[in-house]
Formats: C-alpha cells, structure tokens, sequence
C-alpha cells in the first residue's frame, strides 16, 4: 500500500457548540457530511465568489470538533479569514498545524478516514508524530505530483489562485453544495451554475515537440491565446502531460513559452477529476 506524506499542510481544529452552523456559513460544501470515518473538500470563497482556499474536512475521533487542513501557503491567511466572522458564534479555532501528521493511503481497504483527494479510492490518517506505523511504503513526491495530474487534481500555487471561480477549476462539482444554505461568496457561485458562464476551465494536457512549463501560453488553431499551461510532470521518457486553463469549447493546438517564443504541439486528454 502507498502512502503520501501531507504533513506539511495547516491544520486546525474547530469546536464550540455552534461549529456546525458556523462553518456552513463559510464553506461551500455541506459539512455535516463529514464524519470521522469520511472527509470532505470545500471551498472558502470571497464575497464575489473568488477562491481564498481549498480545504479538506473531517471530524476528530472524539465527534467534537472540526478538523480542516489547507495548502501551508495559507496557514495564516485562512485562519485570519475564518477568524473574521466569529462574531457571536460559541466557536473556538485552533492552529494545530504540529500536534498531527497528515498521511493519505491510496487504499481504501486501510483503516482511516474515507478521501478522495485524489479523485480515487482512499484514507486520510490524522496521527501523532510520535505514533506513526514503521515500515509505511511512502510514494516520493515526484510520483505523487505525476499522480496528481493524471488525475487531473488542481493545486494551490499551480492551478488554484486567489480569486479563481470554484467552477473554473471544476471544483463545483464535488466541493460545492448547491443545496445548502447560505454561505460566503453563495450568490454569485450559485449564479455561475444557474446561468453557466465560465470564460475557461481547467483542462488536461498531452505535450509533444517539446517540453513546456508553467506559464506558457495556449493558442487555439486560429493562432490567438486561448489559455495557460499550470503543471507538467514527464511520467516516462516518451510522454508529457500537463494541466492548465483553456477558454471553453476551444480546441488547443500549440503552448508556447512567452519570452523564447519557445513551442510544442499541445492536445486536450481526458481527465478523471471529480470521477469524470
């Protein structure tokens, strides 16, 4: 069985009488229905429905707090954020960033917490440092980042930024309850799926003639920009993938390096986020 070390993100605890109808109000997706045995993604967005961060929820073994983790990138900017509306809520935050190690199990048949951080089969473990089974069969990072994007998994700093439309990420379909109630940013999230807008999504990418990187450009078969290249990883000597943005409904032909005016064939493949 191989693990992934995610011990590096933020985590905090959530508890007070009040949490569940506080965190509802600042998150995307349902939270009740995380248990300790099941976690959940979800966005925290802005007022104007931009994302701030992506997180993961669960429930500590003991059914009295929430557990959430986060890109460490945003450790202290999420907890400013989620501070900012604890206004009269029996709510308590804590950073417990040290006190746990984060390991994700790509089998589903270990004990844990049911994930599907990698839009498959698999557990979280929320563990203390000092309790962590020897003899894990640990994935390096290399390989996980490969694994990431054949699986068509955004992340934070490549694909997800501040501001991103959750829909543009395709984080709509599994991080957003559309049936929930209210919360931060719902309206306009809410509008987005309603009416169906999005000027790009993310996509999934195939490389030949060349080895791009984040950053270049994608051109449409007219020759004009139709997006960006975010992540690139070379699984074996023979195969290029990547992921990026393209503007909808458009067919990406060409990535091209900006500065160099550097280029290579680029095609669409599929992606297997969120189940597709």
């Amino acid at each position: 069985m191989k693990s992934i070390d995610l011990s590096t993100r933020a985590k905090f605890r959530l508890s007070g009488t009040d949490r569940v109808r506080y965190l509802n109000g600042q998150v995307s997706n349902d939270v009740t229905r995380a248990g300790v045995d099941c976690a959940i993604s979800a966005c925290v967005t802005s007022v104007k429905g931009g994302l701030e961060a992506l997180v993961w929820i669960t429930v500590e073994a003991d059914g009295q707090a929430f557990l959430i983790d986060v890109d460490a990138s945003l450790r202290d900017s999420l907890f400013q954020r989620l501070s900012k509306y604890m206004i009269a809520d029996d709510v308590q935050l804590e950073d417990c960033t040290e006190e746990y190690l984060l390991i994700h199990d790509l089998d589903r048949s270990s004990d844990g917490i049911v994930s599907e951080r990698y839009a498959m089969p698999g557990n979280d473990r929320w563990v203390s440092p000092e309790s962590l089974p020897a003899g894990t069969d640990w994935m390096s990072e290399s390989d996980a980042e490969v694994l990431r994007i054949e699986r068509g998994i955004p992340c934070w700093g490549h694909e997800l930024t501040q501001g991103l439309l959750p829909a543009e990420a395709l984080l709509d379909l599994k991080s957003v309850d559309f049936h929930k109630g209210c919360y931060v940013g719902q309206e306009v999230i809410s509008r987005i799926q309603s009416v169906g807008r999005i000027r790009r999504s993310l996509v999934a990418l195939a490389f030949s003639g060349g080895c791009p990187q984040p950053g270049w450009c994608l051109l449409d078969d007219a020759g004009e920009k139709a997006g960006e290249v975010t992540s690139v990883v070379e699984p074996s000597p023979d195969l290029l993938i990547g992921l990026g943005y393209a503007k909808c409904d458009l067919n990406v032909t060409t990535a091209v390096c900006p500065d160099s005016g550097l280029s290579c064939m680029a095609t669409k493949r599929s992606s297997a986020f969120a189940g597709e």
